[in-house]
């Protein structure tokens, strides 16, 4: 079952115009295990990552594979930096994560080491080939827990243009009957479905319980009256070979925030 909220922030905007990707590019960044057991470890998450890739370099460019050692600079200031967020269109992240009230974090391999929005200065879409979508393998950072906590953790994160970022709203789960979901991910993208149904599809497991979500943001400056369908809009119809057509707002242009989530997929 399929829960549709809509968040509102009362902001000034200024017309943007759509940005157009010339060519789709993707990177993955994935940990396994971590330093000195400091959290628990995954099994699967080779085959996730490798899986995707496999299946998603047949039709697309891979700018990089990585691990995540050393890696929490890349997620935070370092938005010229190869092998960072705004290098790509598309980065699959799979790792731990989580969420508290005012903070999303993605899990690096240095002991202790956890990306943070917004206190490490996330914002993504600006910089470089900027990245229009964050796909999170990972618990919890795309948490629904309350209206003010959505936009003290995303709201800073997509002021760089960011059209979207898929994830988990509570558990996503490593495991077997799992280590496909990457692959299937990849292959709905290319067959040209939405990029929020090639991740509810993709990541729903018959022996795990799978809880997923979408966030996606947008402006009053698009001149729509209903601004719930206005947000639904860069949340829902996006595809990997349609995301270049929408707008990327940026700054005070960022005025709605919006999710879909589906429990125990």
């Amino acid at each position: 079952m399929r829960f549709i909220s809509l968040l509102v922030l009362a902001l000034a905007a200024v017309m943007l115009a759509p940005a157009k990707a010339d060519a789709a590019i993707f990177g993955t960044r994935c940990q396994s295990d971590f330093q000195n057991g400091w959290s628990v470890t995954l099994p699967e998450v080779w085959d996730r990552c490798a899986w995707f890739n496999d299946e998603l370099d047949d039709t697309d460019q891979k700018a990089f594979y990585f691990n995540l050692h050393g890696a929490h600079f890349k997620f935070t200031a370092c938005d010229e930096c190869s092998a960072g967020p705004d290098s790509v269109h598309l980065l699959y992240v799979d790792s731990h994560g989580g969420a508290n009230p005012g903070n999303a974090g993605i899990f690096m391999w240095d002991q202790r080491s956890i990306a943070i929005t917004p206190r490490d200065g996330m914002r993504y879409g600006d910089e470089n080939v900027g990245l229009a979508i964050l796909a999170q393998y990972l618990c919890k950072t795309l948490s629904v827990d309350s209206h003010a906590n959505i936009v003290a953790r995303w709201i800073p994160v997509f002021r760089g243009g960011m059209i979207m970022a898929t994830g988990s709203h509570d558990l996503v789960w490593d495991g077997v009957t799992t280590d496909e979901v990457g692959e299937d991910f990849a292959d709905d993208l290319q067959s040209r479905k939405t990029v929020a149904n090639s991740w509810f599809d993709a990541n729903s497991d018959w022996d795990a319980d799978q809880d997923l979500a979408v966030f996606a943001t947008s402006s009053s400056l698009t001149g729509a009256h209903n601004p719930e369908a206005d947000c639904a809009f860069p949340r829902d119809r996006p595809t990997w070979q349609n995301f270049g057509q929408f707008a990327r707002w940026r700054d005070d242009q960022v005025e709605w925030i919006c999710f879909s989530k589906i429990d125990d997929a």
